[in-house]
């Protein structure tokens, strides 16, 4: 049985959870945190998909998943990460909360430099309506991409978008944020919690 599967009872109860917290195109009269939205924009990133070295992969880690990048650059196998630390972002073309939420990212990245990765799952749409948000988003990160997303919810549990892995160097998976992320400073302190990494 892999490593990312539960009992079905749990999974239902799982899913249910995810699609109450996770995206959806409903906005709220609340007023946002006063970080909540970056000085600066996000600029949707040109960079090709990594090429990492092969690893064994490992039980706490991500899944031996291989996904085709979704612009420039390799295949990526998702358990072959290493080397530095990671934030990998499940997000999809239709999602409100995910376009929301990149800004956070934009910024974070530009902070990080050479310190961290950054890299996208995009998946549930087209490669051309995955392409297209990603400019409309400005993703900051390159993506890979899973069209029917079959396979990220049998191997890695991710319902619904956004989802966001924090991910060790030697490659172990130390934490998962359900849902959008709000402001820099829930992005940041997720970071130096999970990764050790203040920006």
């Amino acid at each position: 049985m892999h490593r990312w599967s539960r009992p079905a009872s749990c999974v239902v109860a799982l899913a249910v959870s995810l699609l109450l917290t996770a995206c959806s195109s409903s906005t709220t009269d609340t007023e946002p945190d006063n970080d909540a939205v970056p000085t600066s924009a996000a600029v949707a990133s040109t960079e090709p998909c990594p090429d990492a070295e092969p690893a064994a992969p490992r039980a706490d880690g991500l899944p031996d998943l291989e996904l085709p990048c979704l612009g420039d650059g390799p295949a990526v196998r998702l358990s072959d990460l290493r080397g530095m630390p990671m934030v990998l972002n499940v997000w999809a073309a239709w999602c409100t909360n995910c376009d929301r939420e990149m800004p956070l990212f934009g910024d974070a990245a530009a902070r990080a430099g050479g310190k961290m990765r950054f890299l996208g799952v995009h998946y549930k749409a087209t490669r051309a309506q995955g392409l297209q948000s990603a400019d409309d988003f400005g993703v900051p990160f390159p993506s890979v991409h899973d069209e029917d997303g079959d396979l990220v919810v049998k191997e890695m549990r991710a319902f619904a978008p956004p989802q966001t892995f924090f991910v060790t160097a030697d490659g172990r998976v130390a934490g998962r944020e359900i849902g959008e992320i709000t402001s820099q400073r829930e992005l940041d302190g997720l970071i130096s919690r999970h990764l050790g990494v203040d920006l």
